[in-house]
């Protein structure tokens, strides 16, 4: 792809610069030239005319051509978002590591005060599970959309090379769109259902404070990062 490309380039530069040698003479001599044409037939100027116009017609192929060669650059680096997205998809990379254990987030006050630890157990396991299902959950909504953008990008590009496959493009992109839109829907229904939960926990973790620490810790601290964590996590596009 890349040879073909570079001859396709250069190929492309070496007719330009010929047109153009061919053509200063021409211009350098422009003060003759009214005075030859004025000696010749109709059919000699005939020919002059037509030769300008293949001329013209060199041209306009050497700018679709680069044209052409745009799209193929756009249409690789496009190809290339598409594999590099997809293989993300496939790698595991939504894997985040919250395996903190719940009893290194006790109070330290809880070893001499029975039942303590008990208490806080359930919601502190409860807080972490959250966490690590939003943060993965996350993960592979970004990584789903940057896999949507890569190919619809990639459509849009080979789209533009002929009029049918732009057509059959225009019902794959809808069709593409819609899964996306549905997936959002999915995550914005599990996001509420998370946070929710989340709130339960922090919650729990309130209680055990009244009881066995910190009086209103809730309101003072829990409430701050239950903010935090819905603003975080929230979908924005």
């Amino acid at each position: 792809m890349k040879k073909f490309v570079t001859y396709f380039l250069f190929s492309n530069i070496f007719l330009v610069a010929a047109m153009v040698v061919k053509a200063q003479p021409m211009s350098e001599s422009a003060s003759g030239t009214i005075g030859a044409i004025q000696q010749m037939g109709e059919d000699e100027i005939t020919r002059i005319q037509n030769d300008a116009q293949h001329r013209s017609n060199i041209t306009n192929t050497i700018t679709e051509g680069i044209g052409h060669m745009n799209t193929a650059l756009s249409i690789f680096d496009s190809a290339k978002e598409l594999y590099e997205a997809s293989n993300a998809l496939d790698n595991n990379e939504c894997v985040p590591d919250f395996s903190t254990d719940a009893q290194s987030m006790m109070p330290s006050s809880c070893d001499d005060k029975p039942g303590c630890r008990d208490c806080y157990q359930s919601s502190i396991s409860r807080m972490t599970t959250v966490r690590r299902s939003l943060a993965r959950l996350s993960c592979i909504r970004m990584n789903t959309k940057k896999f949507t953008d890569a190919a619809v990008a990639f459509g849009d590009n080979v789209a533009g090379l002929h009029a049918i496959t732009g057509l059959a493009w225009q019902y794959q992109r809808r069709g593409i769109m819609a899964a996306m839109e549905k997936f959002n829907k999915s995550y914005d229904k599990k996001y509420t259902e998370l946070i929710q939960s989340l709130q339960i926990a922090l919650q729990g973790i309130n209680q055990c404070e009244a009881k066995f620490g910190m009086q209103d810790w809730y309101q003072r601290f829990g409430f701050i990062y239950f903010e935090m964590m819905k603003e975080k996590y929230k979908r924005t596009d």
